[in-house]
């Protein structure tokens, strides 16, 4: 039982802090990098994980983010079975596993200007 009430409430916290970062916070926090120098944004949050140069001669410039967590779970399924000897009740414990991915592309022009950017995954979140 206090394995339970221990899981039960760092689960909870966990919902809480990932309540902070939302989809649209990342949204506005690329927006307003468009028009801005790569290099300014390189110096706040590091060197991108590649880089390739499309047919226009303009760069892009790739951030990869992705993290595997796992949850400790439970399951509860009711009902009898003759062979409990008139008991109710199966337990099962166990963990779920959940990969959690954030691509995120930055287009510059000639100038190192960023022109627009895009992303793909499940969790392109920012505070």
């Amino acid at each position: 039982m206090k394995y339970f009430l221990k899981l039960s409430l760092f689960s909870m916290a966990l919902l809480f802090m990932q309540g902070c970062a939302t989809h649209q916070k990342f949204v506005n926090k690329y927006n307003a990098w468009v028009g801005q120098d790569i290099n300014d944004l390189i110096k706040k949050i590091g060197y991108p994980d590649s880089t390739y140069i499309l047919p226009n001669k303009n760069k892009v410039y790739v951030y990869e983010r992705s993290r595997i967590y796992t949850y400790p779970s439970m399951s509860i399924g009711y009902g009898h079975w003759p062979y409990y000897h008139g008991g109710y009740g199966m337990y099962s414990y166990g963990s779920d596993v959940v990969q959690r991915t954030c691509k995120l592309y930055l287009e510059t022009n000639k100038h190192g200007i960023i022109v627009k950017w895009g992303s793909r995954g499940n969790a392109c979140v920012s505070n």
